[in-house]
């Protein structure tokens, strides 16, 4: 089988600072080595979307910063299409491109003239008719002469993006491309990146702590945690995991988080989190008939508005598997 990306036990490390006297003077100590990676391998396919799916901090930025030779790991190796990154990253670069969180643009150019540098960077062909074609795409022809210093955050992932697909890679590494970005551009984005794996067959490579976009975009997924790999398989292989147990929401009047400890030290209770965006408590049990029970104990401590059984997702085998939700607290 062909790979686009091969990741062969890779490990990253940085030293912790600390502050110390000497001599009655404030010093910084950088006396112990942390692993941001830890032995991580893993083989992306030719023309898939594969995500990596972890809480900030889980050292997903790390990673594909090695992937893409901005820095270099301290063991193992990286391959692209079979190329060494370290020894022969001159061989691949014209192949990929990336758009990473803090978006490396030039705020002294317009949109226009920084696609015009990228493009020029690649040696594209029919330049100015393609940065035409790239505007008009994502929405960006009104704001085409503007500085880039004044664009929006979502004005500013576009021309990402834009920039991103300027040279046609065959690869498209993604730093979490949504974060931030309202719910329209959002869903934009996304449906362009799976218009651009299923019309041009690029093969993508993102992270994400937002389950829903690893569940709509990924053909397959690798949840990390603290620089460690902990499972990878398609979102559906993911669900059907946790399937024979039931999921329920509860809408309470107020939330307690004394609440959420009785219900996690409960036999019966797999799990049990506060779902914030929605006002829910999501709870886990090993069997729908522990219903009654359930519901008791949350009435010993708020009024209940209603109760719904839910599907499955992803933060739930993420739970399961590391006793974190994918905003990094600990369940």
């Amino acid at each position: 089988m062909a790979y686009a990306v091969e990741v062969f036990n890779v490990s990253k490390f940085y030293r912790r600072r600390s502050v110390g006297f000497v001599n009655g003077m404030k010093s910084l100590f950088f006396p112990e080595l942390v692993p941001a990676l830890n032995d991580v391998s893993f083989r992306v396919r030719r023309g898939e979307i594969f995500g990596l799916l972890g809480p900030n901090g889980a050292g997903k930025t790390t990673l594909l910063k090695i992937i893409t030779g901005l820095l270099h790991p301290d063991k193992g190796r990286v391959c692209i299409f079979g190329e060494d990154v370290t020894k022969n990253f001159s061989k691949i670069s014209g192949k990929i491109n990336t758009v990473f969180a803090r978006a490396n643009l030039w705020w002294e150019l317009t949109g226009k003239e920084n696609l015009i540098v990228y493009g020029k960077l690649y040696g594209v062909r029919d330049l100015e008719e393609k940065v035409e074609k790239l505007l008009d795409l994502f929405g960006l022809k009104d704001k085409a002469d503007t500085y880039t210093d004044l664009y929006s955050t979502g004005e500013i992932m576009r021309l990402s993006l834009a920039k991103a697909v300027i040279n046609d890679p065959d690869l498209l590494v993604l730093d979490e491309p949504t974060i931030g970005l309202d719910p329209n551009i959002t869903l934009m984005v996304r449906e362009f990146l799976k218009d651009l794996n299923k019309n041009e067959k690029t093969t993508i490579l993102l992270s994400t702590h937002y389950m829903e976009e690893a569940d709509i975009l990924c053909d397959r997924v690798a949840m990390i945690d603290g620089g460690r790999i902990i499972k990878i398989d398609s979102p559906e292989n993911f669900k059907r995991m946790i399937k024979k147990q039931d999921i329920v929401e509860i809408r309470v009047k107020e939330f307690s988080s004394r609440l959420v400890e009785v219900l996690r030290s409960e036999e019966f209770v797999k799990s049990a989190y506060f779902l914030e965006e929605v006002g829910r408590l999501r709870v886990v049990i090993d069997d729908l008939r522990n219903l009654d029970r359930l519901i008791g104990k949350v009435k010993k401590f708020t009024e209940i508005e209603n109760v719904l059984t839910a599907l499955p997702t992803l933060e739930d085998v993420f739970i399961q598997f590391t006793g974190k939700n994918l905003k990094g607290g600990e369940v």
